[in-house]
């Protein structure tokens, strides 16, 4: 593992605190999943804005403008 030093607001530190109460987890814990959630998440929103980008232009084109349309033509 490796280590990061980050910079937390008060309010953000008291937040980090008590989610470390309330979970009985330790900062590192609370820290590590709530970056591999947001990293998920993130991936995610990356590949979803790559294939609107990539196949939105086709899929109008053809007619589909809703998930309806798409759905209506695999019938």
């Amino acid at each position: 593992m490796s280590t990061l030093t980050v910079r937390l607001t008060e309010r953000e530190e008291r937040d980090l605190q008590l989610a470390c109460e309330q979970t009985g987890k330790t900062k590192s814990e609370v820290v590590r999943e709530l970056l591999a959630e947001s990293l998920r998440g993130y991936r995610l929103r990356t590949a979803l804005q790559a294939a609107h980008a990539e196949l939105g232009p086709a899929a109008r084109q053809s007619g589909w403008l809703t998930e309806e349309d798409i759905l209506r033509d695999v019938s």
